[in-house]
Parts: C-alpha cells; structure tokens; sequence
C-alpha cells in the first residue's frame, strides 16, 4: 500500500447500463435511457471543472505529462479489468498482468498484495443502482459480510456466498435502509437460503425514531427487524458500542461509534462505523454517514485521531453527499472503496457527464488532493482484493 511502481495503463470500453436506478437514496430516481459510452480503466479523471474528460480514454504512465490522478488506478500488483472480466492494467511490480482467472462474468482481481492470504470483495449492485455489500474472507477462511445490498441483489449475494461455502462468521450492519439491509433481509426471510449466518451485529435506534423522523423509508426498518427477531439470541447481537471489539479468526473488528440520532438525513446520519484489521491492514467502513454524524465522528476522536487511521476507506453515502473531506484527510486513507454505479461516478442525470445534482465528481477532487492512488468503483462489478 505504501509502495507503489510504475503504472502502466491500458484503456478498455465499457458499455455502461442505464436504466432508471436510484440516487444515492432508494427511490429517487437517476438517469433514464442514456446511451452506452466508452469509459477508461480510469487512473484519473479530472473533477467536475474538468468533467469533460471523465467519460474519455485515458492512457498515463506514471511520471509522465498528462498522467491523471484520480480514479481507480492500483497499488502494488493491482489490476482493473474490463467489463468482460480480462485483465487490462497493471501496476509494474516487475510481473505482468494476470488475466482474471474466473473468466468472464466472474470478480475482478484489484490487488494481490494486501492482505497475506486474506481478501476483501466489493460486490456490485444488480440493478444499476447503488448498494453497499463487502464480503471480507480471512486467512484461513472465515467470513464477515458488511450490509449485503439491496432486495434485487438477494440471488447474486446468495450466489456468491454458496461458491465460498454458505456460511458467514459474523454480518455487519452499518444502518437499515433497503440498499444496505434489503438482500440481507431476504436471505432471513428464506429458510431454504442455504446460507448460515453466525452472528449478526448492529445497533438500530427504536422503531418509533424511525416513524417519527423518516416516515417514509420506516417500513424497510419494521421488517428488518423483524426479521432480526427471529433469530436465537446467540446469533442476534442488538445494540453494539462504541469501542466493543468482535474478533473473527484473524480479524478483528472495532465498532467505531454508536449511532448518531439527527432528524435530518436521519438513518443515513445513524450510521454505525467498523474497523476492520485485516493482515495488519484497517478498512474503515463508513456506511452512509452525511456531515453531522462525519462531525461528531470526528469530534468523539479528537484527543485520539490515530484511532481513525486506515489504509482503506468506503466512500460514504456512496462517495457523494455524505462526510466532508475532514473525515477523509483524518482516515488518511490510499485506497477509496466507492459503491456507485456508472452514473453515480459520473454524475450523470442522463445529460452527459455532470449534469446531475450529485456531488461525486467534487468528492473525487478531494482524493486527488488527498492523493489517493487507488480507486475501486462498483461501476466494474464484483472486485476482489487479496
């Protein structure tokens, strides 16, 4: 992660699908109908003064004039595939690329430098829209899922799990909206799932705070959990706080906050933070937290900001409108875990790249300056790094 060679960049097309995905909230509707464009492997694109540039070909060698920054270039031994699931870009560390050995359709290989055996897995949305779902594998194969996605995502997160053995160690959840709990909610709801959860972790405000304060997404709250209920109470972890540490083989998890009850933005601010220390390596899930739950964050931290270093950081609220850029420069953070379809990374509303109201391509300038090397985007589907 500290260490980075030579990049060498190869641009690939990827035809990007847009139907009528939600924004960054379920139920708000994005681009409809745009057309497929050629994208980059994308180390860099400019932010949105420049914006014209982020929907182009890109090809930079580090060191060299008209080398970008941002986007998701690779560490050390880091690959981005194209759509198709084959190898196109690589980080020199005096190996060349590895075409992606599950072929097409199958995960992408990011990285195999990071975690000694361990492996996290960013696994991307089924309807073209946001979600959040992390799969974390440790050494000897134990598995942590973060959220899981949305409902529409419930046969491919299934999917995935049985091709590991069906069987999740311990689910963390960062707060219930249908695009963090939805696909997981299903998998409880479904007793021939084939999937067995351990332990599942979380701290949910009461239900009344949810009616009173976000009425309208409420219901998605009831029946999680419901859901939830019915689980035997050694599998059921209600009400988790801060600094209770969960330990998973060679894992080891902190909860980073309890939540933070605003009336504005209110489930997405009630986000609870993990850390995730995974062959020495800490992973800061963020879920959806938006400025005032970012600040008190920060605030609860500010004799002690050591606590929230990490080398890798998921974007919140899916890399737009969600913390400021001081939670950003205190995680310090070099490499960005962004769960955003095409759209969303482009700000795209259907007119062109920055033409909606979302704030992803300013949230990219802010890595830049932060110089981010890394960018792992759920635009490319399922990524894996090792």
């Amino acid at each position: 992660m500290k260490h980075f060679g030579k990049m060498v960049l190869s641009t690939f097309l990827a035809a990007c699908l847009f139907t009528t995905p939600a924004f960054a909230d379920p139920g708000v509707v994005g681009p409809a109908g745009a057309a497929a464009e050629t994208s980059a492997a994308e180390v860099g694109t400019a932010p949105a003064a420049e914006g014209a540039q982020e929907a182009g070909k890109v090809t930079a060698t580090s060191g060299t004039a008209g080398t970008a920054t941002d986007g998701p270039a690779a560490a050390a031994g880091a690959q981005v595939t194209s759509a198709a699931g084959t190898a196109v870009m690589t980080a020199s560390t005096g190996t060349s690329a590895e075409v992606n050995a599950a072929g097409a359709g199958g995960p992408k290989i990011v990285t195999t430098s990071l975690f000694g055996g361990g492996e996290l897995m960013l696994i991307g949305s089924q309807a073209a829209s946001q979600n959040e779902s992390f799969l974390i594998t440790s050494k000897s194969g134990k598995h942590i899922m973060v959220d899981g996605g949305l409902p529409e995502d419930t046969e491919h997160l299934k999917e995935v799990l049985r091709q590991r053995g069906g069987k999740v160690d311990a689910w963390l959840i960062t707060h219930p909206h249908s695009d963090h709990v939805g696909a997981l909610t299903n998998i409880l709801n479904d007793p021939a799932s084939g999937i067995t959860i351990d332990a599942i972790y979380y701290n949910f405000a009461p239900i009344e705070w949810y009616w009173a304060n976000e009425e309208y997404r409420a219901q998605m709250v009831v029946d999680c959990m419901a859901a939830l209920s019915n689980l035997s109470p050694s599998v059921n972890h209600p009400n988790i706080r801060k600094g209770e540490v969960i330990n998973v083989d060679d894992v080891r998890i902190t909860v980073m906050n309890e939540p933070y009850l605003f009336q504005t933005n209110a489930i997405n601010n009630s986000s609870v933070a993990y850390r995730v220390e995974l062959n020495g390596r800490r992973i800061m899930f963020l879920g959806d937290m938006g400025v005032p739950a970012g600040n008190s964050f920060l605030n609860e931290y500010k004799d002690n900001l050591s606590e929230l270093k990490a080398e890798i950081v998921q974007m919140s609220h899916h890399g737009e409108h969600g913390v400021d850029r001081n939670v950003y420069e205190a995680i310090g953070a070099h490499t960005c875990l962004w769960c955003c379809p095409q759209w969303l990374w482009d700000n795209d509303n259907g007119g062109g790249v920055n033409s909606g109201k979302w704030t992803t391509l300013e949230v990219r300038g802010w890595m830049r300056d932060l110089k981010v090397r890394t960018h792992v985007v759920a635009k490319d589907g399922d990524q894996i790094l090792h």
